[in-house]
């Protein structure tokens, strides 16, 4: 953490005229957490509830007279920090600035909320994501095939789970032309673009400024037939707008701390990161590779936060493997608890750009990679168009994440971390290059070891098991009917489909190899599985 003087040591400079200063407290706010309604959204209040998660003083807002006070000085309130409980400020007045330590509410460390302030909200009611797909389309993923078939995610996308119902907050800079291309338009005219939020120029208006929005969008829930598909079509949106393109200063940190708690507040469940903070246009402000230990940049710190939250962010690694200088991730990728992604080419091979790891605290990064070179994304005007960054890596991991949570709604965002990182192909040789590696969704959806929601596999009977030409399967007497028969090799793949009345017995093809299988049995809303042996 860097800390300039004026006079005194108590001002923590920002930028150019621009100091953070933590609060002392949350007292008086008007606010509790035992009243969570009154400043979280009821989806933000359920997403916790759902993973056991209490609210706590982490989440109560500032104490607006503390602000107001600042304010009435003549100090400009650029941001506030409900998780961290500060303020950034502006003025030009040094004489001012180095007094404001001397305000009783006023602190220069860190806040710590009392542990005993929480509240569990009760048990949610209904579904948490939307139910899978019935009988779902093969999707016409164009160009964009490559990019989502290495991450094995039209393996979800094949049994239904599209992202539905998830919702994903991209933090970027802009998002130009959005709402009006033609990748974007079932989602505008469904009803899944949320909520939109500039908090660089503290209003709603996100669609006239830059693109990498729109194409980090688009890698997401882009749905243009034949040319691209994103990896959570039908997921929900929030678009919030955090970077200034103008400049590279660390008051755009506090701009996507606000970013991520607005997001939080609307119940996002998944956070998109395609940004990156090291150096800066004042050199006196850049950050050491000392500073990447998840526990110095005011950004990193609160990016460790969303998952005790009960969002999964996914955040790019940066663009600088190149440079002699600093070819490490920057903030806030160096956080902890997060899901930090490289780049890697459609072969798998990592990219040069790509920033390496691990922490200063020697911890893996990035947790995973994608594919970052020549990603397909959508461009402003509409067209398609090759990209690289690891901007465009993280996107592919966050839709597929969402497609693989609708599956798994009941999962924490920690435990739907961890199943992403053991299913990724280096998980037992990870290095600080490719981090655990490329994550096979696919693998990551048959090892979770609950099942799928909607399926109730221990309801089904099979005999003889092990196999041998004929199977027969008996489906509880209220869902006898026909049902499409399938079975599953280990890696997830389809090797035997075939409609059938149930209960009744089944004849699997010779061509069938001997091994384990998954046997499923899916009719509307039914599924059943087991695990079968060929012979």
């Amino acid at each position: 953490m860097l800390f300039f003087a004026i006079s005194t040591i108590y001002a923590q400079r920002i930028a150019e005229n621009t100091y953070w200063y933590y609060f002392t407290d949350k007292e008086e706010n008007g606010y509790s957490v035992n009243q969570p309604l009154d400043f979280l959204s009821e989806r933000s209040v359920e997403r916790r509830a759902w993973q056991s998660i209490p609210v706590d003083e982490t989440d109560l807002p500032v104490t607006q007279m503390y602000v107001d006070s600042l304010a009435s000085l003549g100090l400009q309130v650029l941001y506030t920090s409900r998780w961290l409980n500060g303020v950034l400020i502006s003025s030009s007045d040094a004489d001012l600035i180095d007094t404001l330590h001397r305000l009783s509410f006023i602190d220069t460390l860190a806040w710590q909320p009392h542990e005993n302030t929480r509240y569990f909200p009760g048990p949610p009611a209904g579904e948490r994501f939307s139910l899978r797909s019935v009988a779902p389309a093969p999707l016409p993923y164009g160009f964009s095939g490559d990019q989502v078939r290495q991450l094995k995610v039209h393996y979800l996308h094949e049994e239904g789970y599209t992202g539905d119902g998830v919702r994903i907050a991209v933090l970027d800079a802009g998002f130009s032309n959005l709402e009006n291309i033609p990748g974007f338009t079932s989602l505008v005219a469904n009803g899944q673009l949320i909520a939109t939020r500039n908090f660089v120029n503290r209003d709603e208006t996100v669609f006239g400024s830059h693109s990498h929005g729109t194409n980090v969008s688009s890698i997401i829930a882009g749905y243009l037939p034949d040319t691209l598909i994103g990896t959570a079509p039908d997921a929900e949106l929030l678009l919030g707008m955090t970077e200034n393109p103008a400049s590279e200063t660390r008051i755009e940190e506090y701009s996507w701390i606000e970013g991520a708690e607005w997001a939080d507040s609307l119940g996002a469940d998944i956070i998109n990161t395609s940004l990156g903070y090291s150096v800066f246009d004042d050199p006196s402000t850049n950050y050491t590779y000392e500073s990447m230990d998840g526990r110095t940049a005011h950004s990193s710190i609160a990016n460790g936060m969303t998952a005790a939250k009960g969002m999964v962010s996914v955040t790019s690694a940066g663009n600088q493997g190149n440079d002699t200088s600093w070819y490490y991730i920057g903030a806030p990728a160096d956080a902890k608890n997060i899901l930090a992604v490289g780049a890697v080419d459609v072969s798998g091979n990592i990219s040069s750009f790509s920033s390496r790891g691990p922490t200063y605290d020697h911890r893996i990064k990035p947790e995973v990679v994608a594919m970052g070179v020549l990603t397909v994304v959508q461009g402003s005007d509409g067209r398609a168009r090759r990209g690289s960054g690891t901007s465009f890596a993280s996107p592919l991991i966050a839709g597929a994440t969402a497609s693989l949570w609708q599956a798994y709604p009941a999962l924490s965002a920690t435990e739907l971390m961890r199943w992403i990182i053991e299913s990724a192909d280096q998980y037992k040789t990870a290095d600080a290059t490719y981090g655990y590696g490329i994550p096979s969704f696919r693998g990551a959806y048959w090892a979770i070891t609950s099942s799928p929601r909607n399926e109730n596999f221990p309801q089904i009977k099979v005999y003889p098991n092990p196999v041998n030409d004929h199977v027969s399967i008996e489906i509880p007497v209220s869902g006898n009917g026909q049902y499409m028969v399938k079975l599953y090799d280990i890696q997830g793949r389809i090797v035997f489909s075939k409609a059938a009345n149930l209960p009744g017995r089944v004849s699997i093809s010779q061509e069938i190899k001997p091994g384990m299988y998954i046997l499923e049995a899916a009719r509307q809303h039914k599924y059943f599985r087991t695990r079968i042996i060929k012979n």
